[in-house]
């Protein structure tokens, strides 16, 4: 082990600023997928006072991400830009803050430099750095719950923890870790050891630091009760997003392999590259049993029991409950695979005795590191890894707002059924009306009987168009080509039409 006060200690301020410029690399190549752009459209609402309890949303989040949102949207403007902020400063807090966990986990500078060197590079961190998505800033808190409960703080890792979950209800999938890190900690066990010295009841200091840590969590929690029971839109977002989501219950038999298969290939994204994370996955396992047979290798501690049993349970729990595949909802394992292989990687090189080998263990595994990351790395700052946001499929949205801006007269109708998140993001405070139509009878009686003012329609390309142009036209209504958009490899995104008659 270094000592804390290890100059290596500077090799962050590097290690951060390659975080940070891999990170705006590929800021603003990618449009808002369908989430996204509803998020921002809530901090939107916030922030211009049109509807600051989010009363008229059906709101399937907790509260703390829009409210975030609006306040980057109230420092910088109504922009893709403000709504991606808090996703970029969130993941670089979160490489300083699995350093410092890591550091205080095992007193080893060097696991946590190498750790937060191993999240830095990793595309799925730097993918989701330049979103809207909500699981960046829960990732940041979560970290920074474990360091205070790594450092014995209880009250505020309560409260952290708690404001986890208030960015997305997954955070208390977490809150079992904070407890049993705090549990564990070094920090805990050196209060306690000083309450004894001291002629005081250790029991008692630890009973006040979980009542602390009880309630920082219980005065978050009632917060977002308040808010929840505030706002006049029902049901609450507890509710609406078991609504939104179609439920959660086990996974019928048929649906395991192939949900196996769909999280193992996200976990192996997690760096871009199967093979390093197998590589990572087999030092890790080599570590482990080399723990067990021999004393050269440093022993298990009891936070990577831990922290390796969590990781797998919570894999386990995302197959078989019926949520999602979908690469946002392992974000937050990503620090914690970095910190365990982190972990593994130096004490591997602990355990080789002979200076000159172990000199070359340190450069075999830098030359490893950069050649089988190098690659995924660059991709990921191209956006060419389908991970993050969107992807191409949604280029030219802006365009399509951009004409609707400058072209269409005030009050015109522009008629959707797949882009009302992004319309109602793209056109904020745009004079035109927006018009949902849930079926085709709507679309063709509003266009006909309710509507006399220009109005404008816009059909993606991966959406059939070809019923809702034959309902129009079978009410007397033609439709005008007046825009077409193309995604970066030059195919066809989205048509605006301008209807014309009867």
């Amino acid at each position: 082990m270094r000592p804390r006060g290890s100059p290596c200690i500077y090799l962050m301020i590097p290690i951060l600023l390659l975080a940070l410029g891999l990170r705006l690399a590929p800021w603003g190549q990618n449009r808002f997928l369908e989430d996204e752009a509803l998020y921002a459209y809530w901090g939107l609402q916030i922030a211009s006072g049109a509807d600051p309890m989010l009363d008229l949303e059906p709101v399937d989040k907790p509260p703390l991400y829009p409210y975030m949102l609006a306040l980057s949207a109230w420092l910088v403007g109504p922009t893709e830009t403000a709504a991606r902020l808090p996703s970029l400063l969130a993941s670089l807090t979160s490489v300083a803050l699995l350093y410092a966990l890591a550091r205080e986990l095992y007193g080893d500078v060097r696991v946590g430099l190498l750790a937060a060197l191993l999240l830095a590079l990793s595309p799925f961190d730097i993918l989701f750095a330049s979103t809207a998505f909500t699981d960046p800033l829960m990732t940041a808190l979560v970290l920074a719950a474990l360091l205070t409960a790594a450092k014995g703080n209880l009250g505020a890792a309560g409260l952290l923890a708690a404001l986890a979950a208030a960015s997305k209800q997954q955070g208390l999938l977490f809150l079992p870790l904070v407890v049993i890190v705090g549990w564990l900690s070094p920090g805990s066990r050196l209060r306690k050891s000083r309450a004894k010295a001291r002629g005081r009841l250790p029991k008692s200091i630890l009973r006040s630091g979980w009542l602390r840590c009880v309630l920082g969590f219980a005065l978050i929690a009632a917060g977002v009760i308040w808010w929840d029971l505030a706002r006049e839109q029902r049901p609450g977002f507890l509710e609406q997003s078991l609504l939104s989501y179609g439920g959660l219950g086990p996974v019928q038999a048929a649906a395991l392999v192939e949900r196996a298969a769909g999280w193992l290939a996200l976990a192996g994204d997690f760096w871009g590259s199967t093979w390093f994370s197998a590589l990572l996955a087999g030092l890790l396992a080599l570590w482990i049993a080399g723990s067990l047979v021999s004393e050269r290798f440093a022993r298990l501690h009891a936070v990577d029991l831990v922290l390796l049993a969590f990781v797998l349970g919570f894999l386990l729990l995302h197959w078989l409950v019926g949520f999602q595949v979908w690469d946002r909802y392992l974000l937050a394992l990503v620090p914690l695979a970095a910190m365990l292989a982190a972990r593994a990687l130096v004490a591997l090189g602990d355990a080789i005795e002979a200076t000159a080998w172990r000199r070359v263990y340190a450069a075999g595994t830098g030359l490893a590191l950069i050649l089988m990351l190098v690659r995924p790395v660059w991709l990921a700052t191209q956006s060419e890894l389908p991970l993050g946001g969107d992807h191409g499929a949604y280029d030219g949205i802006d365009a399509v707002a951009a004409y609707m801006r400058a072209e269409a007269p005030p009050e015109s109708v522009l008629y959707h059924y797949w882009l009302g998140h992004h319309h109602r993001f793209y056109l904020y405070g745009a004079p035109l009306r927006q018009h949902w139509y849930p079926d085709l009878e709507d679309l063709a009686r509003d266009a006909t009987v309710y509507r006399r003012e220009p109005r404008y329609i816009a059909f993606p390309s991966w959406r059939g168009r070809t019923a809702a142009e034959a309902a129009l036209v079978a009410a007397g209504i033609s439709l005008t080509p007046v825009l077409e958009t193309t995604r970066r490899d030059g195919s066809l995104s989205f048509r605006l039409y301008r209807l014309e008659g009867p």
